[in-house]
């Protein structure tokens, strides 16, 4: 799919069309050249985090999960709750993941999202060839007063051999 060179930002028909339906992703509109945020991904004020709040919370929120397997489980659980409650994201530590592995996610990544969006489009949800991979932006664009500046590659892990078998080609 060629960019759509007569997008509308400010249509937002238009511009879900050529992020969420076509597969361009936000990454589609960076590569335009944007040099503003559409209003579409622009949270209106009455939803958005209030900012005396979230200054007094920790800013820097650092779970351990090492902790999970014992006696402070509940803690645990209780950070991570709440740090998702109130900021919305959370730092983890002693998570076991090696670094080769985390090294690897990141190549694996830019070599997803750095591809032709002919490519990336397979794995819409509406066409993908599998139920356990999905490529998108926001969790759930139709029904998002704002969208999300993201796009997302998930995969739903149900055992090895399938992973092996939906995972795309082109990042294995």
């Amino acid at each position: 799919m060629a960019p759509n060179l007569n997008l509308n930002l400010n249509d937002d028909n238009s511009l879900f069309n050529f992020v969420v339906k076509q597969g361009n992703g936000v990454k589609g509109l960076v590569d335009l050249g944007l040099t503003e945020v559409p209003g579409r991904y622009i949270q209106p004020p009455h939803l958005r985090m209030n900012k005396q709040e979230v200054a007094g919370s920790h800013e820097n929120v650092t779970i351990d999960l090492s902790e999970l397997d014992g006696p402070n489980h509940e803690q645990v659980v209780k950070a991570i709750v709440h740090a998702s409650e109130t900021l919305g994201f959370f730092q983890v530590v002693n998570h076991g993941v090696p670094l080769e592995v985390l090294e690897s996610l990141i190549v694996t990544a830019h070599q997803f999202f750095g591809q032709p969006v002919e490519k990336k489009a397979v794995y819409l949800k509406e066409v993908r060839p599998s139920p356990l991979v999905k490529y998108g932006t926001s969790f759930a664009p139709e029904d998002e007063k704002a969208l999300e500046w993201k796009d997302v590659l998930t995969m739903f892990y149900t055992n090895d051999a399938d992973a092996r078998q939906s995972w795309p080609n082109d990042c294995q």
